[in-house]
């Protein structure tokens, strides 16, 4: 489906259209050293998305902690 970026913050923020329609924005937050919050924003039209941002969430999540037991 086409997609537009909407709004860019870099290295922040960022949200996007898919087929025209306003979706999921995503921001990363620094909470301190080696430490940040993933916030993804979903439209309320669009809240079944949601288990589909709850997934991503978790993989991220344990991509994350792989390879923090790499590295340390």
């Amino acid at each position: 489906m086409p997609f537009v970026v909407e709004s860019f913050e870099p290295e922040s923020y960022w949200d996007w259209r898919v087929a025209g329609v306003p979706a999921t924005g995503h921001r990363v937050e620094s909470v301190g050293p080696n430490r940040c919050r993933l916030t993804f924003t979903v439209p309320i039209w669009a809240l079944g998305y949601g288990l589909v941002c709850r997934l991503a969430l978790m993989r991220i999540d344990r991509l994350l902690m792989q390879a923090g037991k790499q590295h340390g």
